[in-house]
C-alpha cells in the first residue's frame, strides 16, 4: 500500500495511506480538538470533506474559531436555517439573507412571524442538527443550473449565474433541497450545534452563532437600531432602483445605466451627508466637537473633509483634528498580548494631552496641536488652532466614538458619527456580500497604492485590524447620534478592475492564498465599471485615488 506523511500545524506527523479523504483524517485528529473539526487547508488551499490526498505535505485542521472555519458554518447553519423556515412557514416563503448584524446575520422573510414560529424553527433546526444530515455536492452544466432555478421562479439566481463564465457550477443538496451556495459547506449539519435566533418584528430573524472571538458561545443579541435602519432604508432605495443583487447591477451596466448609477449613488450620499451638516448647523450653540469614526477603510478621512465643506456653505468654521496624531511616540507605545506594540489599543493615544487640548480649545485658547510623524514615530508640532464664533472643531479617529476620550466635555456639546460601509447588494437571496470583505478590497487597493504594501501584506495584516475594531469600535457604535453608510451601489464593479490583478498577484505557496481565491470567486459575477466618472470628491476616490483632497 503506497502511503504519504501529512504534517499538522503543530509540526507532529502522521503516515497515512495515499488518497485519504480529509473526512478520514478528521475522524482520526478530532479528539484533539475541542470543538468539531469544519475543514482543512493542504498545502494552503481549503479541501472539502470528500477530497482525497494524494501527496505528502502539511495540513491546518481548523472549527468554528478560525476564520475559514467560521465562514463554512456560517454558510452551513444558514442553509439549515432556509430549511427548516421553509418546513414551518411552506415552501412559497421567500427568505434574503440580507447582512450581519450583532454576532449574527439578519435574514428578511416576506411573511408575518410570531415568536412561536421563532421557536419551531429552531425546533426544527435542533432536530437536523441531530440527524446529521449531509450536505451534499451536486455537480452540473451552468445551463442545467440555470433552468432548475427558472422552473422555481428563482430570478434572484438565473440573473446572477447567467454572468458566471464557468460552464459547469456545483449545487448542494440537503434534505431535499437544491441550492447554490458561494464557498465550502460542512460535511453534514451535525457540526452545527451553536447558534440561535431572535426575532426583529415584522422584518424577520437573526440568526446568531459565535464568531472566531467568542470561543464557540452564541452572545445575547443586541439590536442596534440606527445602524438596522440604516441598512433598511439604503436597501429600500436599491428596491427602487431595482438594483438589490449582483445581477440586477449588471443588468444595468450593459443597458448603460453604469453612469447614472454613480451619479445616483453619489447623490444619495451627498444628500445624506448634507443631512448631517444641517443638524449640526441647527444646532450650533450647542455642537462644538463632531467626532467621526468607523472600521477601517470606511471612508472616514474624506467624509470628515466633505463635511467641512458642507458646513462652510451653512456659515460655519470648521477645524479638523486627527486622533493619530495623539498617539504616544512609538517607545512609549503599549505591548499587546503578543508582545509587540499594540497601536489600535487607546492606550497607545496620549489621551491626557488630547483631552487637555480639545478642553483648552472650546475656552478660546489657542492650542499648538500635534501632527504624528510615521517615519520617526514622534509627534511634530507644526500647526496652532484657535476656535472662533461660528467653528466647530471636527475629530476623526478609531476611538472617536469611546466615553473615555473626552469625558471632560459635556454630552450636549459633541455629535457624534459612525460610519461604515453597510452594503445592501447581494450576489443573491442565499448569498450576501460581506462589509468586512468590501472593506478589505478597499484597503488593499489603497495599501497598494500609498504605501506600496503588497496584496498579502495587507490580507496578512488583517486579522490584528479587526481584533482592534471588536475592542475598539464596535462596542461604542451605538454613542452614535447617526450611522452614516459610506457603501455605493457600483463600487464592488470599480473595484474588479483595480483588485483583481493583485489578488492574482498571490500564488498557491502564500498562506494567503486561499483568501485571496474567495475574494476573486465573489468578484467573477461582477461586469467592470470604469472610474472616470466618478466624482472627484466621492468617498471611494480616497481609496482608488484622483481624490480632491488628496494632498
Amino acid at each position: 500500500m503506497e502511503t504519504i506523511i501529512i504534517t499538522f500545524e503543530d509540526k507532529t506527523k502522521k503516515e497515512y495511506k495515499k488518497g485519504i479523504t480529509l473526512k478520514e483524517i478528521i475522524e482520526d485528529n478530532k479528539h484533539k480538538f475541542k470543538y468539531d473539526i469544519i475543514g482543512g487547508l493542504f498545502k494552503g488551499q481549503q479541501l472539502s470533506y470528500e477530497d482525497s490526498i494524494l501527496k505528502s505535505g502539511e495540513l491546518i485542521l481548523f472549527d468554528i474559531n478560525n476564520k475559514f472555519g467560521n465562514k463554512i458554518y456560517e454558510r452551513g447553519l444558514l442553509f439549515l436555517f432556509e430549511s427548516s423556515t421553509l418546513d414551518v412557514l411552506g415552501k412559497d416563503t421567500k427568505i434574503i439573507i440580507r447582512h450581519s448584524i450583532d454576532k449574527g446575520v439578519f435574514c428578511q422573510i416576506d411573511k408575518k412571524i410570531t415568536q412561536d414560529d421563532v421557536l419551531k424553527i429552531k425546533q426544527v433546526m435542533k432536530d437536523k442538527v441531530k440527524k446529521g444530515i449531509p450536505f451534499q455536492k451536486i455537480e452540473t452544466s451552468k445551463l442545467e443550473a440555470l433552468n432548475y432555478f427558472r422552473s422555481i421562479k428563482r430570478e434572484d439566481k438565473v440573473k446572477t449565474l447567467f454572468y458566471d463564465t464557468s460552464n459547469f457550477v456545483t449545487l448542494y443538496k440537503f434534505d431535499g433541497m437544491y441550492n447554490y451556495i458561494l464557498g465550502t459547506l460542512p460535511f453534514d449539519s451535525s457540526v452545527l450545534k451553536y447558534f440561535d435566533l431572535s426575532l426583529i418584528e415584522n422584518k424577520g430573524i437573526v440568526v446568531r452563532f459565535p464568531s472566531i472571538y467568542d470561543d464557540g458561545k452564541v452572545k445575547n443579541y443586541y439590536h442596534h437600531e440606527k445602524y438596522f435602519n440604516s441598512l433598511d432604508a439604503y436597501y429600500s432605495w436599491g428596491r427602487l432602483l431595482k438594483i438589490t443583487n449582483i445581477g440586477e447591477l449588471n443588468e444595468a451596466i450593459i443597458n448603460n445605466d453604469a453612469k447614472e448609477i454613480i451619479q445616483l449613488s453619489e447623490m444619495l450620499q451627498d444628500y445624506k451627508l448634507l443631512s448631517i451638516a444641517e443638524e449640526i448647523a441647527l444646532n450650533k450653540n450647542d455642537y462644538k466637537v463632531i467626532l467621526l469614526s468607523g472600521p477601517s477603510s470606511s471612508g472616514k478621512t474624506t467624509t470628515s473633509m466633505k463635511l467641512a465643506l458642507y458646513l462652510k456653505t451653512l456659515g460655519l468654521n470648521p477645524n479638523y483634528l486627527s486622533i493619530d496624531d495623539y498617539f504616544l511616540n512609538r517607545e512609549d507605545t503599549p505591548l499587546g498580548a503578543n508582545g509587540l506594540p499594540d497601536y489600535e489599543s487607546l492606550a497607545a493615544i496620549d489621551t491626557k494631552l488630547f483631552d487637555t487640548q480639545v478642553a483648552k480649545l472650546l475656552k478660546g485658547i489657542k492650542v499648538a496641536v500635534p501632527t504624528f510623524n510615521f517615519i520617526t514615530g514622534k509627534k511634530e508640532y507644526k500647526r496652532t488652532i484657535e476656535l472662533l464664533e461660528n467653528d466647530v472643531l471636527i475629530i476623526e479617529g478609531l476611538h472617536a466614538l469611546n466615553g473615555n476620550l473626552l469625558s471632560n466635555i459635556p454630552k450636549k456639546n459633541k455629535y457624534k458619527i459612525y460610519i461604515s460601509p453597510l452594503p445592501y447588494l447581494n450576489i443573491d437571496n442565499d448569498n450576501r456580500i460581506s462589509m468586512t470583505d468590501i472593506r478589505l478590497l478597499r484597503r488593499m487597493v489603497r495599501d497598494n497604492r500609498t504605501r506600496g504594501y503588497s496584496p498579502s501584506h495587507t490580507l496578512n495584516t488583517w486579522s490584528s485590524v479587526r481584533e482592534g475594531e471588536e475592542k475598539y469600535v464596535f462596542p461604542y457604535q451605538d454613542e452614535a447620534d447617526v450611522v452614516f453608510n459610506s457603501a455605493l451601489a457600483y463600487e464592488l464593479g470599480v473595484l474588479k478592475t483595480y483588485v483583481e490583478p493583485l489578488l492574482f498577484s498571490i500564488r498557491e505557496d502564500d498562506l494567503e492564498y486561499n483568501t485571496a481565491l474567495r475574494l476573486l470567486e465573489l468578484l467573477k459575477f461582477v461586469l467592470p465599471i470604469p472610474s472616470e466618472d466618478i466624482p472627484k470628491t466621492s468617498i471611494f476616490r480616497e481609496f482608488i485615488g484622483g481624490s480632491y483632497f488628496e494632498k
